[in-house]
Formats: structure tokens, C-alpha cells, sequence
């Protein structure tokens, strides 16, 4: 599967779509599918104790061919109730990169972020940290 992009064009390491690909793997008939959801939990995540960011990732398939629409890491959020809350937020549907400190970001600085998340994000999946769900529509 070639996962492409549109409206905006983002480094997206090799590692990282593998890291998608072997969870896909897990799926092997998804030809009837128009798009997939991967969400990516810590199991031990909470406003209490911290952890490792909820991460959720959407792709969506046009004319027989899967591109990215989303990106979002989640954290808790506010005080005195904090929130599962986007934190950082990547949509090639829409075409903006966005952190909840700065706002909507310009392409070149959010491929600076999305570059250190990718590594992180792929470090925390290796150290087999998340529990994988997998949603096809």
C-alpha cells in the first residue's frame, strides 16, 4: 500500500509508514474499504500519572489509491478537570498543521515538529508502548 498526500506535503519518514503498514498487515482484505482509522493508546495514560500521547491516524482511499487525512496527538489538558484534548493536529484533507501553543503553523515550521514527533512516535511504537485498534469504514 502507497499512502499519499495532497493539499500539503509533509517529510514522512519511511519509518513511520511502516510502522503503519505493520499494523495493517493485520488486515489483509481491506479492498472494499473507503477509509481506516488507527488509533494508538497507552494503556497506563492519564491526567494523573501522564504517559504516552494518545495518537490517532486517518487514511482514506480515492480512485483505488489510500492518502493521508489526519494526524492528531492528544493530551490532557486544563486544570482543575483536565481533557483528552488535540495537541497537535495534521490535516492533508484540510491543508494546515496546527499545536495548541501556537496555533495554526506554517508548513515549513510543522514539518520541523512533525519530523521530532515522527521519531518519537516511532521510538514509543518500537518499544511496543501503544495498543493498536484498527477501525475500517
Amino acid at each position: 500500500m502507497v499512502i499519499h498526500q495532497q493539499n500539503i506535503y509533509l517529510s514522512v519518514s519511511p519509518a513511520f509508514i511502516n510502522v503503519l503498514h505493520s499494523e495493517l498487515l493485520h488486515w489483509p482484505d481491506y479492498s472494499a474499504s473507503r477509509s481506516v482509522i488507527l488509533n494508538f493508546r497507552d494503556d497506563d495514560y492519564s491526567n494523573e500519572s501522564g504517559g504516552f500521547h494518545p495518537v490517532e491516524v486517518r487514511l482514506i482511499k480515492r480512485n483505488e489509491e489510500w492518502f493521508f487525512d489526519y494526524l492528531t496527538d492528544f493530551s490532557y489538558m486544563g486544570h482543575p478537570y483536565p481533557e483528552l484534548e488535540k495537541e497537535f493536529d495534521i490535516s492533508w484533507s484540510q491543508g494546515y498543521v496546527w499545536h495548541y501553543v501556537m496555533g495554526d503553523m506554517k508548513i515549513d515550521d510543522g514539518e520541523e515538529l512533525f519530523e521530532l514527533w515522527q521519531r518519537n512516535f516511532i521510538r514509543y511504537w518500537k518499544a511496543k508502548i501503544y495498543t493498536v485498534i484498527t477501525s475500517w469504514e
